[in-house]
């Protein structure tokens, strides 16, 4: 069984380790997808301080939105879909992780517990999203090619 770091330091490593870990993976399954020219570049900026998490969060909004409200027909249908749900998710996680952070420092054992949980879990989902999309499953899955 995983021990919940108690201090801020414990915390924030965790964060930032594991996020950088997921930065790569989220990485490498747009890039197996191929986000159009009209969309702003995904970060390549490793995580490596607490304000690279919330760079890579506003990133990855700003991403979402612009996906989602462009009229461009470069993606459409599942490739589309794919980027959407991961970078929403990305953004999603990114939270988790800055409030997990924050929980450390001035919370009780059983939020924190509950914040690094809720953290894990989201990119462990991340995780197997993004190995879904770069292992070709989901374009077989889709009987889509890209």
């Amino acid at each position: 069984m995983t021990t919940t770091p108690t201090t801020l330091t414990d915390a924030t490593r965790h964060v930032l380790d594991t996020a950088a870990e997921a930065a790569t993976a989220i990485a490498a399954a747009i890039q197996h997808i191929g986000p159009c020219q009209h969309l702003p570049a995904w970060p390549t900026k490793p995580i490596t301080m607490p304000a690279d998490v919330l760079a890579h969060q506003q990133a990855a909004h700003t991403f979402h939105t612009r996906l989602t409200t462009s009229s461009c027909t470069c993606l459409h249908g599942l490739p589309e879909q794919l980027l959407a749900d991961l970078s929403q998710r990305w953004a999603a996680t990114l939270q988790a992780g800055a409030w997990y952070g924050q929980s450390a420092r001035r919370s009780s054992a059983e939020v924190r517990d509950h914040s690094r949980k809720q953290f894990d879990t989201s990119t462990t989902t991340l995780l197997a999203t993004a190995e879904w999309i770069t292992s070709g499953t989901a374009a077989l899955t889709a009987r889509a090619t890209w």
